[in-house]
């Protein structure tokens, strides 16, 4: 099957940071297994985000590019990070609860992300889908926009109508059906830990 009739799909590994401009209705889908055994029929999608225009989405597990306000907790480290968390503990420091938000997702090693949208002249679509993320390492995905109130930010990623329109959901059943295709993934962690 040549190339461009195949969406892009991104291994995303250890230490990579990747950014998303997304458009008003691109969707970002978050799928998962709830177990590897279960079959690619047993897939399951915990969230999606509909996009407006100004949002993007970042998706990195490297500490350096965590946002400043995000503090991972001690039970969300693992390797290196958790030897770094006990020195930091050591000289006093105490945790505080661990921080959720509607523009957070804690993505695990196994899961898909897929951003779908209308196709444009910087990024190729194949059925509506711009990119297909196969996470091989545990990685943190955060949605951010022009919020102008706390109402904003609360609803980020929520539908804007309660029906979705038809092409929207073509495109979105297209993901889930290409999802489906790549098989069960390779690597699979029941755990988000960072390290």
């Amino acid at each position: 099957m040549p190339a461009a009739s195949q969406p892009e799909i991104i291994c995303f590994a250890r230490d990579m940071t990747l950014r998303w401009p997304c458009r008003r209705g691109d969707f970002i889908l978050w799928m998962r297994y709830s177990d590897i055994f279960s079959g690619p029929e047993s897939i399951k999608i915990p969230d999606l985000w509909e996009m407006r225009d100004g949002d993007h989405v970042t998706i990195t597990n490297r500490p350096e590019d965590l946002p400043a306000w995000f503090e991972l907790h001690p039970t969300e480290v693992c390797d290196n990070l958790a030897l770094k968390m006990m020195e930091k503990m050591k000289k006093g420091y105490k945790p505080g609860e661990r921080i959720d938000g509607p523009n957070l997702w804690r993505l695990k090693s196994g899961d898909r992300v897929v951003w779908v949208g209308a196709e444009r002249p910087e990024r190729h679509s194949v059925n509506g889908i711009l990119a297909i993320l196969n996470c091989d390492k545990c990685a943190l995905a955060v949605g951010e926009g022009n919020w102008d109130s706390l109402k904003a930010f609360v609803g980020f990623g929520a539908p804007s109508t309660p029906v979705m329109n038809p092409e929207d959901v073509v495109r979105c059943q297209a993901a889930v059906k290409a999802v489906k295709q790549l098989g069960l993934p390779r690597t699979w962690g029941p755990d988000w830990r960072l390290g």
